[in-house]
């Protein structure tokens, strides 16, 4: 009986082949609902991910060509851009399903309806003016709507099947159809056979954000006081004073300077862009020691990239955070975006090349992002894998290292190197120390959103200025390096700059050159020691920068390739020369005027500059007495009572425990004011003395009421230091603001 039962249970074939049937159709079911519903988030993230950032990199593919990204780098980065978000959210989706169906489905709708909505958040950003709040809400609001659409009909999930091709077109048209092709399917410049032949070393040094009206004394020449090593450089070269820059944004104007051919439109930072350069056509007489930190115009045959040696997956993460920070640019609604890190300084020119920095630190916190310019320097020269990285840390020890890889070679050697000084972000003293030990500003936008206001603006300029100094400490290390080895004398030597940087009031972009700012943004510094020269000479013939290639080719005697837009700086053309010319940001045309309106122009610019910050013959602080009531800086530093504002010192733990033998000095003053009525004039009392004065202010973009000061390294002692904030009142009293 029991036997009978046992053998009732259980299934005949036939049931068991349907039981079989119905599984396997469940999973076929089950794997072509997952396939759809992967299909559908990989087209919502498409257009809300993927193809906002893939538009951005095909209108600035000097994203990868600045940072030496390789084709392969290139392609991967795309397909994961396109495939990474829709995978993990899949994957949450299928482990929520181990729980629960229904909790799989509520996840599915709840992906879908954010994916919606920063689709429409983007949208809303450029079409509607509404506050923060507004458009999260309104986004939000309307994702959610997408998203119950989708569950309730089928031709809206129809709609996305349809759509499923897309992520594939746009990874295709923006890898192989887009400017980007240049980069995935070109392939590299080769060195060049020429006429003539030099056994003469050549040593270029390019420096970046310099206008020539920043290194002159009342004389128009160099101010030996405060930058002696551009002095004793000027005094052994020919110095072209009436240079200018034809370009004001690095991606561009350093490969015009390396081929003489004036920026194109479409024109890329590399090799296959620029086949005839410097390097191509010394590459087979010299030997190449080449440093390049925001182009890869060297060609890798001759140059070895020794960005190339980072970890691969250290490269990927370095272009995976600083596409984070874009896209954040992207999506953030107006208020949020506005306290996002720039991202100029990623090197595709997304903001136009403002510059400046913004990332955030905590009022009296230990700065944590960044990456320290003290710390050591990676062997053989090894540059961080993107410009961004490369202005964020390490540009003195990468300069240092540069410096001393020069050798005394039985082949002549080319020495090149660009390094991104003075360029922002201001932070080094001109002895090397550092006033803070990371790039990231320490309240954000306080270098960049405050062209409003003069006072701050002649902060920003004395931070320059500070910097300019530390640059000039690397050129003199350049000089004595190439006396001791024995090359100096016989060797080709150019200092030159890309382009300047504006500091004129109600300008936000510093760089971005216009005809009201030309006069800072064109001029720059142009030394050439020529092989045997010994007395250095003023040349005022008006020299572009793309001249330098031809002016090196004629020193040593060699014939170009091709004909090039430059001239000799030597040659009858270029000493007939009576107007400047610079290209606009878009290549849209020329901003001319003639040399004389510039001379004008430049005056003006050098006695406001003298007035500000006086000459290296005033000692070394004179450029610190900036701002209002400068007749307090040496006074006692004593409160005549408590003012209705109260400061509070961002970064006050420093300050609390100074180490004048460390390489940073917290020497910048900065913070927040709340109560009272803004702006005010402001003293720093450093042990007992006002060492710095200024004004409150606000950003140009608002927010609440702010304070930078710099005050003299040797005003801060050994240990902990007394730092204090003053309101200045009617004569001159000092009422009592906060400080450590």
């Amino acid at each position: 009986m029991g036997g009978q039962e046992a053998a009732a249970s259980e299934p005949t074939p036939a049931q068991a082949k349907g039981a079989e049937a119905t599984r396997g159709r469940d999973r076929r079911g089950g794997v072509r609902r997952t396939l759809l519903d992967f299909g559908h988030l990989a087209v919502l993230a498409a257009f809300a991910l993927a193809q906002p950032l893939f538009n951005l990199l095909s209108e600035n593919p000097e994203f990868f060509a600045a940072r030496g990204a390789t084709a392969g780098e290139i392609i991967l980065l795309a397909v994961l851009m396109v495939l990474m978000p829709p995978a993990v959210l899949i994957a949450i989706e299928l482990l929520a399903g181990l729980v629960s169906d229904r909790l799989r489905q509520g996840l599915h709708l709840a992906f879908i309806a954010l994916l919606a909505a920063v689709v429409f958040v983007q949208a809303l950003k450029r079409a509607v003016d509404a506050s923060d709040a507004v458009l999260i809400v309104l986004a939000l609001a309307l994702g959610a709507a997408a998203a119950a659409l989708y569950a309730r009909a089928e031709p809206v999930r129809s709609f996305l099947s349809v759509l499923t091709p897309a992520p594939l077109v746009f990874l295709i048209l923006f890898l192989f159809i887009s400017p980007v092709h240049k980069l995935t399917l070109q392939g590299e410049a080769s060195a060049k056979s020429i006429s003539g032949s030099s056994r003469a070393p050549v040593v270029i040094l390019g420096l970046d954000e310099l206008p020539t009206t920043s290194l002159l004394g009342p004389d128009g020449k160099i101010d030996a006081r405060r930058f002696p090593g551009f002095a004793e450089l000027a005094g052994g070269a020919t110095w072209f004073r009436n240079a200018h820059s034809i370009y004001d944004s690095t991606s561009k104007a350093w490969p015009a300077i390396m081929d003489g051919d004036y920026p194109e439109k479409d024109s890329l930072p590399t090799s296959s862009d620029h086949p005839n350069s410097i390097f191509a056509i010394l590459g087979k007489s010299h030997v190449m020691n080449v440093s390049e930190e925001a182009t890869t115009v060297c060609p890798r045959s001759l140059c070895k990239d020794t960005r190339l040696d980072e970890p691969f997956a250290d490269r990927l993460t370095s272009m995976v955070d600083d596409l984070s920070l874009v896209y954040a640019h992207v999506v953030a609604p107006p208020g949020m975006e506005k306290d996002l890190t720039s991202v100029s300084e990623t090197w595709g020119d997304f903001e136009g090349g403002a510059g400046g920095q913004g990332a955030k630190a905590e009022p009296d916190a230990e700065p944590t992002k960044g990456e320290p310019d003290t710390q050591p320097a990676k062997g053989g020269g090894d540059d961080p894998p993107n410009t961004r990285e490369n202005l964020q840390g390490n540009r003195n020890n990468r300069l240092d290292e540069w410096i001393e890889s020069i050798r005394a070679t039985r082949r002549p050697s080319l020495n090149f190197k660009h390094v991104l000084l003075p360029h922002v972000p201001w932070q080094y003293l001109p002895d090397g120390k550092q006033y803070r030990r990371v790039a990231s500003e320490p309240i954000p936008g306080i270098s960049r959103q405050t062209y409003n206001d003069e006072g701050q603006l002649e902060q920003l300029q004395l931070r320059h200025l500070l910097q300019l100094g530390f640059a000039d400490l690397e050129v003199q290390k350049l000089i004595r390096r190439l006396k001791r080895i024995g090359i100096y004398d016989d060797a080709l030597i150019i200092v030159a700059a890309d382009h300047g940087v504006s500091f004129k009031l109600g300008q936000f972009d510093r760089r971005t050159m216009n005809r009201s700012n030309i006069d800072e943004i064109a001029p720059v510094p142009l030394f050439v020691k020529a092989p045997g020269q010994q007395k250095g000479r003023i040349d005022d013939s008006i020299v572009e920068t793309t001249d330098i290639l031809p002016t090196i080719a004629d020193v040593l005697n060699l014939k170009l390739p091709a004909k090039v837009d430059g001239r000799s700086a030597f040659s009858a053309e270029v000493r007939a020369r009576r107007e400047v010319k610079m290209l606009k940001r878009d290549l849209s045309g020329w901003v001319r005027l003639s040399q004389a309106q510039l001379d004008r122009e430049k005056r003006e610019e050098l006695a406001k500059k003298l007035r500000l910050f006086g000459t290296g013959a005033e000692g070394p602080d004179r450029v610190y007495r900036v701002g209002p009531n400068q007749e307090l800086i040496g006074r006692r530093a004593v409160a005549a009572g408590d003012s209705q504002g109260k400061a509070s010192i961002v970064g006050a733990g420093e300050l609390r425990n100074v180490d004048r033998k460390s390489p940073t000095v917290p020497a910048w003053i900065t913070g927040r004011v709340s109560g009272g009525a803004p702006p005010r004039d402001i003293a720093i009392g450093v042990n007992g003395t006002v060492r710095g004065v200024g004004r409150t202010f606000r950003l140009a973009t608002g927010g609440g009421e702010l304070f930078g000061v710099m005050v003299p390294e040797s005003s801060l002692r050994q240990g902990r230091n007394r730092v204090e904030v003053f309101e200045v009142s009617e004569g001159l009293r000092l009422l009592r603001m906060g400080g450590v």
